[in-house]
């Protein structure tokens, strides 16, 4: 098992409230957990980033934003705009979910085409694929990591957190990583709750993990945690 001080843990946590009903004090509060434990990033609906931008100045913290969630079956044209927009508006990076249904219909070429432009709008910015594994058999796991890392995936993001994208396994994780190679990264999302889960996923491959119970992870200490996704 890994050995990681706290300030080492934090700095691979992007702490997770999608919530529709936060407010800007929320986003607010959210942002100064960030700057109290160190985290890697906050994750947030699109609608504040440039608040969290804001509050995060000065600092090394990430505004990660979430895109086509939870459902992933917006145009692709809508996803390469609302990209563009994110990023317009100050978001460093961006987790969004491509059309499980080109996947599981056989239409690689669509759904990895999809994957390609929004990583061609983010011009460079980072970008993690929100695989849904929990949708998915191990064939179309296998199938749909080598598509998103051969369209130029900066991560590779086993899930939204969210219903059937299911929650992060050591060997989900590891599959993403022997994918991965060194082409991309690997960000493991849904369920994490303990600081032992934390330092199992990050063994197993992850770089970062996406979770609505950072505080919690670091100080042991159980609080409320109601995010739609993490």
């Amino acid at each position: 098992m890994l050995n990681l001080s706290d300030k080492e843990l934090a700095s691979k946590i992007q702490h997770t409230n999608v919530n529709p009903e936060l407010t800007p004090d929320d986003i607010r509060g959210l942002c100064d957990d960030c700057k109290h434990f160190g985290f890697n990033g906050v994750m947030i609906q699109p609608q504040w980033v440039t608040l969290a931008k804001e509050e995060l100045k000065g600092t090394n913290i990430q505004v990660a934003t979430c895109m086509s969630f939870p459902m992933g079956a917006q145009k692709t044209e809508v996803k390469v705009f609302e990209a563009q927009r994110c990023f317009a508006d100050g978001a460093d990076q961006l987790d969004w979910m491509p059309n499980v249904g080109f996947l599981k219909a056989g239409m690689y070429d669509e759904y990895q085409n999809e994957i390609a432009a929004v990583v061609k709008a983010a011009g460079g910015k980072v970008v993690k694929i929100m695989l849904e594994f929990g949708m998915l058999t191990r064939e179309e796991k296998i199938k749909a990591a080598e598509l998103a890392r051969d369209a130029g995936a900066t991560y590779l993001k086993n899930s939204s957190g969210w219903g059937k994208g299911g929650h992060a396994t050591i060997d989900d994780i590891q599959l993403l990583k022997r994918i991965a190679q060194d082409k991309c990264e690997v960000k493991a999302s849904g369920g994490i709750r303990t600081r032992q889960q934390a330092l199992s996923l990050l063994e197993a491959g992850a770089s970062l993990l996406g979770t609505s119970a950072g505080p919690q992870i670091i100080t042991g200490i159980k609080g409320n945690d109601d995010s739609i996704a993490d």
